[in-house]
């Protein structure tokens, strides 16, 4: 149902086209109480055309929307026949297009009902003794309601006019200016300027249902509720019952490559019975064999032989990893993948939509794999994630960026009386005995050390596991200091090593930093303390804008956090958290991942299993193992 036709309001048209309503001063007493100043509250108020163009973009989808911003409406006419007016804030408009207000003011609460409609919905900015009528009557209950809630409609005005409205879904445009746009787009190589797709893959749990696409504005919409978009990330917590298990629907798809690995095998031990060629695309092929249908276990033939594969992938991927510097540049076509978690079985459900016809080599694969760490940990299956991707690393170097996250190093990943189980280095003490297991260990987080830690998209997007290193003031060299050849890897993020103190605090801001969220404090440059501990830090808006501006990036993609939706768009959808992994750690939350292509940000979700949590073990003591484990011991750089 479109908007009535309604004529210009009378105040608007005594201005005189053209003109402008003047500025109004500020009323410092007013500000003081209320927190908030006339133009703040000017910012999030919305005028009737305003709605209507809205309407026009995204039609029905409008309505759930535009709940808490705030309108100008008419109340009534006094006795000299002049219209009267208020300031009231939208609850809900009805798809009739009548309007049910919040009750903010001392009237309305004791009224105890507050409703207008669009045609009584002002086009003129309120006048500052509306404003000053307004904050008089506002219930001092209210107070705080108010000013959180025009801070949130700040944000989600920004969001709805640079991801919702950026693209109308329902605004379609001419076959001939859409012949044009697209020979525009294909004219040049790289777009001007990105755009998040209107539509979003949600993944079913279940193979026998096809995928559903909703619009962006679904999904914002969910996230946003009626307590706007900056409310706490809390994981689904809805019990439901277990579905059925899954068919298998990542095995093996072609049989040649079964029977040609085979071969290849038999003829590289007759060639040399000792030591035969390393072949990556054998360790995928072992882990996939290992695999039940559902991917929630594995089961090897041969133990010791999977080991030595898994030692010789190793050496053949720090080989490749060491040549390659800590800042990476990716072109699009790209899919974005956050936290996988040692969760095999989403990491190879998202594989699967992206490698097409089971190409294990990455032949005919054009789309890039950018990964943006924590590979290992909190899962039970660490060791095969983490070795799948390093073989396929192996396989087509040019063709996936693995970055390092906080979980990347051995003081994490070897905690094991904070993981327990889940730890990665039990796991691998676990699967291969005490002396092979710690072999396995040291030996990936060699690899983990060299490598790199951020990467660019079309020098657009911005990729990190974390978030931004710290910036202090003085001429910003951040990114060029990361780039520099000569600055040093760091085997061990968080330690005592006096030596490369600030490229390893560089490095740590990178791995561990989140952004900061309302309200928390930061210093004039943007960042603030951060309560995971107290060498890591937060990033708020201003540090996101100056990083932006200085380097000429739009987006920022980074990992690290668990999202109930398994993606996040934050600090004005700059910030996009990617999170790969559902029911993380017992919680029902779904699992995310993000394609970059042809100026598109297209996101993917994976709902969640909505199995019945399982129970948590404890931390795994030296009793438990027998013995202490020896701590890692880096080998020297060769």
């Amino acid at each position: 149902m479109d908007p009535p036709q309604v004529p210009q309001s009378p105040q608007q048209s005594t201005l005189g086209e053209g003109s402008t309503v003047p500025p109004f001063p500020s009323v410092p007493g007013f500000k003081t109480e209320l927190g908030i100043s006339i133009e703040q509250l000017q910012a999030v108020t919305i005028n009737r055309e305003k709605l209507s163009d809205w309407h026009h973009k995204i039609r029905s989808r409008l309505f759930p929307l535009v709940s808490g911003f705030y309108v100008r409406c008419r109340v009534e006419d006094s006795s000299d026949g002049k219209a009267l007016y208020k300031i009231g804030r939208i609850k809900t408009l009805k798809p009739d297009w009548s309007v049910e207000l919040d009750l903010l003011t001392v009237d309305e609460i004791r009224v105890g009902r507050n409703n207008t409609n669009y045609d009584c919905i002002s086009n003129a900015k309120f006048t500052q003794q509306e404003y000053v009528s307004w904050c008089q009557k506002l219930s001092p209950d209210m107070l705080s309601n108010v000013v959180n809630t025009v801070a949130r409609m700040e944000e989600r005005l920004t969001m709805l006019e640079t991801i919702v409205l950026v693209e109308p879904a329902f605004a379609g445009k001419k076959k001939e200016e859409r012949k044009q746009d697209t020979a525009a787009t294909a004219a040049s190589n790289l777009p001007e300027k990105y755009t998040f797709s209107q539509n979003v893959l949600l993944c079913g749990d279940e193979e026998r249902l096809m995928p559903t696409t909703v619009t962006i504005v679904d999904l914002l919409q969910n996230a946003i509720g009626q307590k706007g978009v900056a409310e706490p990330d809390t994981p689904r917590a809805a019990q439901a019952a277990a579905t059925g298990t899954r068919p298998r629907s990542f095995d093996e798809a072609v049989a040649s490559n079964s029977t040609m690995l085979q071969l290849q095998d038999m003829q590289n031990y007759l060639n040399s019975p000792v030591a035969p060629p390393v072949d990556p695309s054998r360790l995928i092929e072992m882990i996939r064999r290992a695999a039940n249908p559902t991917f929630t276990g594995f089961s090897y033939d041969n133990l010791p032989d999977f080991c030595k594969l898994v030692l010789a992938v190793c050496n053949m991927c720090r080989e490749q990893v060491s040549r390659e510097p800590l800042f990476v540049r990716v072109q699009s076509p790209c899919v974005v993948f956050g936290d996988i978690h040692g969760n095999f079985a989403d990491m190879a459900y998202f594989l699967e939509k992206v490698v097409a016809f089971d190409d294990i080599m990455l032949k005919y694969t054009t789309t890039h794999l950018l990964f943006l760490g924590d590979y290992v940990d909190r899962g039970t299956f660490s060791l095969e994630c983490v070795m799948y991707l390093m073989a396929l690393k192996c396989i087509a170097p040019g063709k996936v960026t693995l970055l390092r996250g906080n979980h990347e190093s051995p003081e994490v990943n070897g905690d094991m009386d904070v993981y327990g189980y889940s730890s990665f280095k039990y796991q691998c003490l676990d699967k291969f005995g005490r002396e092979k297991g710690l072999e396995v260990w040291v030996a990936v987080n060699e690899v983990f050390q060299f490598l790199p830690v951020i990467a660019d998209i079309d020098k657009k997007i911005f990729a990190v596991h974390g978030g931004l290193p710290q910036y202090m003031g003085g001429d910003d060299k951040r990114l060029e200091t990361l780039s520099d050849p000569n600055f040093p890897r760091v085997p061990v993020v968080q330690c005592n090593d006096p030596s490369n103190v600030t490229q390893r605090m560089m490095i740590n801001d990178l791995l561990w930093s989140d952004p900061a969220g309302p309200g928390h404090p930061v210093d004039k440059y943007g960042f603030g303390p951060n309560p995971r501990g107290p060498d890591i830090k937060t990033f708020g808006s201003r540090a996101v804008d100056m990083f932006c501006e200085r380097y000429g990036y739009q987006y920022i993609f980074r990992a690290h956090q668990e999202k109930a939706d398994g993606l996040r768009l934050s600090d004005n959808a700059r910030v996009v958290t990617i999170f790969s992994t559902s029911d993380y750690a017992g919680h029902q939350n779904g699992a995310g991942c993000i394609l970059v292509h042809n100026g598109k940000i297209r996101m993917a979700i994976k709902k969640p299993c909505r199995q019945e949590p399982k129970e948590a073990k404890g931390p795994v003591s030296p009793r438990t193992l027998g013995k202490s484990v020896p701590a890692f011991m880096p080998r020297v750089k060769r």
